[in-house]
């Protein structure tokens, strides 16, 4: 037995008590030292409600950094129910240096908000206080709500990207020139009686579109994407009424395309009354649809410029089926350098869907 560690337990835990206590301070004193640009930062990478805590335990220096924040995470999973953490948000904004630059806000919460306007309150004080609508960067918000006035987000001129999740909103045209990347996942947006939409034709810089699981309500027979410099273009889970509409047609108006992918269970009819000679690179998954045959060929047609190239098996499954079909096309990619077949290997695929899909047989 350490006879030692048996008859002086507490003094031994004082001792470290001590010790980490000293060390904390420490440390809390080495980073009073550095300048505030550089707390700044370190506190950008922490939960807002967490940083404001912190803030008031630490030093008197410590005590109105907070306030200056250029970096916002504001998210419900630090608050004990959603009423105090919109209570949160709101005397923190009404209370932070008004004249301070935010690059970055993210709102995020995991339950339905009790207050239907809290994420409009948000976006009205984003775009009300010059200080953060001419220099915000990144917005994020993940919240399960109506959202009515995403179309004031046209005054952020440094907003470049724009990133939300769960929202239902009529919205039919994001106008907001500057942005260059748009990430919209598991929203619903009301469209109207109206039986062609186009979503980002006002977006002129915008380089890079994602959308996933997303719903479109009304009598859209015609999707438009045009954006002339979208570079990559990510579908998956497109629908129209909560369902597959085969009636619906998604038009491509982006002469500077370089990427495009699509991941879904059914494939959608696609156009394009421009040629889309900078594509670069496919990368397609459809599960279960039976009978696309017909779409899949139009749309390699459109996209035939592409360089590397990557299916799924369902993919080359459905080409299978129609031999006879298959026969009388000529390959569309006449610039392929590279195929991938994702969880399968080339030698499986029969010689006639070799042929239409490489231009010649094994």
């Amino acid at each position: 037995m350490n006879r030692g560690n048996f008859l002086f337990p507490r003094r031994k835990t004082a001792v470290n008590s001590a010790a980490k206590k000293n060390s904390s301070r420490a440390t809390e004193d080495r980073l009073s030292q550095l300048p505030d640009e550089m707390l700044l930062k370190i506190l950008s990478f922490l939960d807002v409600r967490f940083v404001v805590q912190t803030c008031f335990l630490l030093s008197k220096r410590w005590r109105n950094i907070w306030a200056s924040l250029p970096v916002l995470n504001l998210d419900d999973s630090s608050s004990e129910d959603l009423v105090s953490f919109e209570n949160f948000v709101h005397s923190f904004m009404s209370a932070r240096d008004s004249s301070s630059n935010i690059y970055k806000l993210r709102l995020e919460c995991e339950n339905e908000l009790e207050d239907h306007e809290f994420v409009d309150s948000i976006i009205d004080y984003v775009t009300d206080t010059p200080s953060i609508s001419t220099t915000i960067q990144v917005l994020t918000i993940s919240v399960e709500s109506v959202v009515t006035n995403l179309p004031e987000l046209s005054v952020c001129h440094s907003l470049s990207v724009l990133n939300l999740s769960y929202i239902a909103t009529e919205t039919t045209n994001f106008d907001i020139p500057s942005l260059k990347k748009l990430i919209l996942r598991d929203c619903r947006f009301e469209c109207g009686m109206g039986d062609s939409l186009d979503l980002f034709e006002e977006c002129v810089n915008l380089q890079y579109l994602y959308f996933h699981s997303c719903v479109y309500y009304g009598d859209v027979k015609s999707f438009i994407i045009s954006a002339p410099q979208l570079i990559q273009l990510d579908i998956s889970g497109f629908r129209v009424d909560e369902m597959f509409d085969e009636d619906c047609e998604i038009e491509l108006v982006t002469p500077m395309l370089k990427y495009f992918k699509y991941d879904d269970s059914n494939l959608y009819s696609f156009s394009s009354d421009i040629d889309l000679n900078f594509v670069e690179k496919i990368d397609m998954d459809d599960e279960e649809d039976t009978d696309p045959l017909y779409r899949l060929i139009e749309l390699f047609e459109i996209l035939g410029q592409a360089k590397f190239i990557s299916f799924s098996t369902e993919i080359i499954q459905v080409l299978s089926r129609f031999p006879e079909i298959l026969e009388d096309q000529s390959s569309p990619f006449t610039r392929m350098q590279t195929f991938e077949l994702i969880n399968g290997t080339t030698s499986g695929i029969p010689s006639v869907v070799q042929a239409y899909l490489f231009g010649e047989t094994s």
